[in-house]
């Protein structure tokens, strides 16, 4: 059974009185370890697809399923969006005044799961990137690639579904997109993680399991 599934998915923009349609009637299905590709240009949708399947937007038609959660108004989206999925942006947002190890650890401190989840883990978490000797420096004593790597160790803390990452390596160069995209391939391996992303970026499409095309909110090709 999928992990996520998605179905008759429709958007529309309501702009000085003008209806703009955003995304028209798509279905999409996620396995679980799956790395799924949204690509397109800038306008085709994508980004607002990946907010409605992370549940940041509910102002949408259709139905959405995660982890067999039927997704409505009469669940607890906040619950759902903190236990099964993990997100993951262009830009880090580590907190500058947490140390590198207090940062992974957030995640569990906002879920009351923090005695549940030794610091153990998420050390090991930053071995898996290279950086387990800087558990106690701040984000403004690593690089930024590294920065961005730890923002990914950090969206799996809490061991969600689904991973969903909006344009992740727009602010790296190439060396460093490089060295994310592995990440991301030694999770899906290791702990069989599921990522949706949405990116212009080509060099993801060497990870990708499945890509899906999109222009004026539709789904054009699917590889």
């Amino acid at each position: 059974m999928p992990i996520l599934e998605a179905q008759n998915i429709s958007k529309i923009y309501n702009k000085a009185g003008e209806a703009i349609p955003v995304l028209n009637n798509l279905h999409i299905a996620v396995e679980r370890g799956e790395i799924l590709v949204l690509m397109g240009p800038s306008g085709s949708g994508k980004s607002t697809l990946l907010n409605i399947l992370g549940t940041l937007d509910s102002d949408f038609s259709g139905s959405l399923i995660i982890d067999e959660l039927y997704i409505s108004n009469t669940v607890d989206i906040t619950s759902i969006r903190r236990q099964k999925l993990g997100f993951i942006f262009q830009f880090h947002h580590l907190l500058p005044e947490f140390t590198i190890l207090e940062n992974l650890l957030i995640p569990q401190m906002i879920t009351e799961n923090y005695s549940n989840v030794p610091q153990n883990a998420a050390k090991e978490m930053l071995k898996l990137i290279g950086l387990e000797e800087r558990v106690n420096h701040y984000p403004n004593e690593i690089s930024g690639g590294e920065r961005q790597r730890v923002a990914v160790v950090r969206a799996m803390i809490n061991t969600p579904s689904i991973i969903l990452a909006d344009e992740p390596t727009g602010n790296l160069d190439r060396d460093n997109s490089q060295k994310m995209l592995k990440l991301m391939v030694k999770l899906k391996v290791k702990y069989k993680q599921t990522f949706i992303i949405a990116t212009h970026d080509q060099s993801i499409l060497d990870i990708a399991d499945r890509v899906l095309y999109l222009k004026d909110g539709k789904i054009t090709k699917e590889i």
